[in-house]
This record gives structure tokens, sequence and C-alpha cells, in this order.
């Protein structure tokens, strides 16, 4: 139930910020002075915010036509303590497609790829389950998310990064397809992971070499990367994330093949001259990194999510709204757009229990003349007291479990009734019970549990462990109920014999 509670709260909450961006411009549009920057009513809520939600450190960047008008650091970068300024690297997370589709359309701009052409075209041997499938896929099913891979697979993907883009792509042999080609979005990791070997084939260059050189410097991103270790000489943020509660610094994994979806490094600085780049049609200052047509393309509708709710090209698109999230194990990210007003906010933790989202929607309404207050996002403390005490609960029931059967020979009395209570109670609540949990509870968001454990530490390691305990005491049950049946039936043998 609480994946299905925090499914909801996400989309819940990105509903709010769409809207939040919808109404905010229109009165805006009627009345420019509308728009606003007021530094001490923004610093005063992403404070409140970040106190509320236990936050480490942020940054944040709102862009307006061709410039940058409010940058900020908030908070630490680390456990060493340093502050966070504009100029600090954050892992990105999703926000990272975008630069992907950026990079596709300049080669496409450059008669070096078809988006209708095949993936094949350009990497010969990719391939799925069902090759005949993979055959139809193209560059823009990739694009777009249509491809036919499953959310599922893109997560597992998350997992299984240490190791080149290449390998990573070729893995992708033993992984089914959910749909055909091109009939309908789900969103894949793996769509966006294909599509940084397309531009390292096409290019000749490594794609994290590919992107350094005509995205990030045309742009003047000067503390943006496509690898960690070129990005920790320069004050890399450190990752946080919730432990039943407390905040703690985590590493990440090695996420060299999965870079192109969700693992390149930007700071709030560098993603504010990459907004102004894409509200002016590929320009920032004298420079240009892809033309207007292709900027629009990109914006432009190409899958349908829900009702209104598009995806473009690393973007998510609603009406005048472009936008797109980041979440990495312990990083989040959001940009934002519409008309010729960003914003663009870097977060060094992530909570999978209280959604980061909701911040944008109280910026934008705070930068559009309108009262917010941080007691609208979700309150962390009540979130963990409430996590903590179901643990503790779950945790003494498994003791007095654990209690019972050293004093099962003693206290247990073996009639037939009690026996079949126990089996029927052992079968449940000892079998089906975890086995339900360890099959089922994976596929409600979905993500294997891997990816659970990575993302939601310490309640993840738990919802993985109480199964296989109860599993294990299941097997110890059912040892003891067959030796105590057994016990009772022998007496009952000897009087008879006797």
């Amino acid at each position: 139930m609480k994946f299905f509670y925090v499914k909801f709260c996400h989309i819940f909450l990105i509903m709010i910020i769409i809207v939040g961006f919808i109404v905010s411009p229109l009165s805006a549009r009627a009345e420019e002075k509308t728009f606003q920057i007021d530094p001490a009513k923004i610093d005063a809520y992403v404070e409140a915010a970040m106190d509320r939600l236990h936050i480490p450190g942020a940054a944040l960047g709102i862009v307006k036509g061709d410039r940058t008008v409010y940058l900020k650091g908030y908070g630490v970068s680390g456990p060493d303590q340093a502050p966070v300024t504009p100029q600090t690297p954050f892992v990105l997370g999703s926000t990272s497609k975008s630069f992907t589709a950026l990079a596709v359309m300049q080669l496409a701009e450059a008669g070096k790829i078809e988006l209708d052409a095949p993936v094949k075209r350009y990497l010969p041997y990719f391939r799925t389950t069902d090759q005949a499938a993979s055959s139809k896929i193209t560059v823009r099913h990739l694009l777009h998310q249509t491809s036919g891979f499953s959310i599922y697979a893109g997560r597992k993907g998350m997992v299984e990064g240490d190791k080149p883009i290449e390998q990573h792509i070729r893995d992708l042999k033993d992984t089914p397809l959910t749909k055909p080609a091109g009939s309908g979005y789900e969103y894949s990791n793996i769509n966006y992971n294909i599509l940084g070997g397309i531009v390292q084939a096409v290019s000749g260059k490594p794609y994290t070499q590919y992107v350094s050189d005509h995205i990030f410097k045309p742009l003047a991103m000067n503390h943006s990367y496509a690898a960690p270790e070129q990005a920790r000489n320069d004050g890399l943020a450190t990752g946080y994330q919730p432990v039943f509660g407390y905040m703690l610094p985590t590493k990440q994994l090695n996420h060299e093949a999965t870079v192109a979806s969700g693992y390149l490094i930007s700071s709030a600085e560098d993603m504010s001259n990459y907004l102004i780049a894409q509200l002016n049609g590929g320009r920032f200052q004298a420079r240009t990194v892809l033309s207007e047509q292709g900027v629009r393309q990109m914006h432009e509708p190409g899958a349908s999510i829900a009702d209104g709710l598009f995806y473009g090209m690393g973007w998510s698109v609603n009406k005048n709204v472009i936008f797109h999230n980041g979440i990495t194990e312990n990083t989040y990210s959001f940009m934002a757009m519409d008309g010729d007003y960003g914003i663009v906010l870097l977060i060094n933790a992530y909570d999978f229990l209280s959604s980061y989202d909701g911040i944008v929607s109280g910026l934008n309404g705070i930068v559009h003349g309108q009262e917010r207050s941080a007691a609208e996002l979700p309150d962390y403390t009540k979130s963990y007291v409430i996590l903590d005490l179901i643990m503790a609960v779950v945790l003494a029931l498994i003791l007095r479990a654990v209690y019972s059967l050293w004093t099962w020979r003693t206290k247990f009395k073996a009639t037939p009734l009690r026996i079949t209570a126990h089996a029927v109670s052992i079968l449940f609540l000892n079998v089906l019970l975890p086995l339900a949990v360890l099959i089922y509870f994976p596929k409600l968001d979905p993500a294997p549990w891997s990816v659970v454990t990575l993302f939601f530490p310490g309640a993840g390691h738990a919802l993985l462990l109480i199964p296989i305990v109860l599993l294990g005491m299941g097997a110890i049950k059912t040892v003891l109920l067959l030796r105590s049946s057994l016990g009772r039936k022998r007496p009952a043998a000897r009087r008879v014999a006797g």
C-alpha cells in the first residue's frame, strides 16, 4: 500500500506543479509586473522547506528570457560542511535525458542520424529476446519512450551500470519487450541508455566526451561533468538518504552504463545557462547548440502519457509547461520552462516517502506573487515517526514469535484442534504471506528488490528481510509441529498395544 500511496503523491504533486505553471503565467501575461524576484521570500521558503524535509543542501536557478535572474546555494554539500554554491555540481538524475536527446538532435541536424531509422542501423549488435520485434525499434521510439521496453527493466538497469555502455546494450539480448514498438508510451531508462550508445557510435567519441565537447563547453557549463571522478575535484555534492528517519550520506553505485539516462552532473549556474538555450531556440550568448526548429521539435508532444500530458524528447510537455524531474538513489533535480521563464532546483538528497516536487510548485507561486508556505509540503518527521512505530511493532511481534519457538516444547499442548490451527497459521503467515510480499511487492511500483533497497535503505532492507525471516520461522515451526504431532501419536499407540 505504501508504494501506491507514494506513487499517487508523486503524480498528484506533479499535477500541482503543472497547474501552478499554467495558472500563474497566464495572469502574468495579463500583468507582467506579477513576475517578481523577492530574494527574502524565496530564501525563507527554500530554507523552511529544507528544514521541514531535512534536506542537507540545495541550489536554485531562475531565468527569464536570455538572462539568469536568481542564483543561490543553500545548506551544505556534504559531511565536510562545505557550503553549497551556485557552482556546486550535483548528480542530475533523469533531467540528464534532455541532454542525450539534444546530442541526438545535433547529430540528426548534421545528417549523421535519421530519427526514423532503426536502431540496428547504428548499433548492429542491438537486439532483445525478440529479434524481429527489436529490429523495428527506431531512434524516434527511443526518444519518445515508445520502444516497448518496460519501466521495470529500466529500473533494473540502474543497479547494473558498472560496465561500458556498449556492453550494457549488448546485454539487452536477455530483456523482453512488453509491447510492440510505437504502440504506446512506457517510461524506461533503457531507451536513453541506448541513445547514449548511438551518440557514441555515430560521433566516434565516448558519450561523455561528446556531451562535454558539444553541449557543456558551448554553453559555458564549466561545472558540469559526465563522470564523477572529474566532478569530485570540483566539490561534487555528496548525496544523502534517510535511514529510518536519519538523513545519512551514502555513496552512489558505479553508473557508467546509465550516465545517458540519469547520471550527468551539473550545477545550478550551468543548468541556468542550459535553460536559457532551451528558451531561446538553442542560443546562449553568441553560441548555438541546436537550430530553433530542432529545439522546438524536442519540446513538441511526442507520446501521450495521460490526458493532456505528453512526452517529447527528454522532456514532459503539458500545454505551455515543459519540464522534467530527476531522481537518483541520493539526489534530486527538477527543471521547468513556461514561455520565457525557467527554473531549476538541485538537491543533494532523495527521500522515498517525502516528495520534493512540491518545492518547485511553491517557488513558482512565489515568483508570480502568491503567498506559499513550506507547511504545504510533506511532513518528514511525521512520516518517519509512523514508519518507525510500524517497524518497532513488527520487530516486537517477530521477537515474540521467536521467543515462542524457544518455549514450544514446554507450553504447546498437542491437541488435534491446536495442531490444525497452527498448521493453518504457518501456511498463511509463514508461507503464503511472505512469498506474496517477496514476489508481488516489487511489482507494485515496479522495481526489483535490488532497486527497492538502493532507493529505500533501512526500511527497504527490512521489507526484504522480514518475509525471509518469516519463511525461516515457518520451517522451524513446521518441524516442531511435526515432532509434537508424532510425539502425541506414540503414547496413543503404546496404550493401544498395552
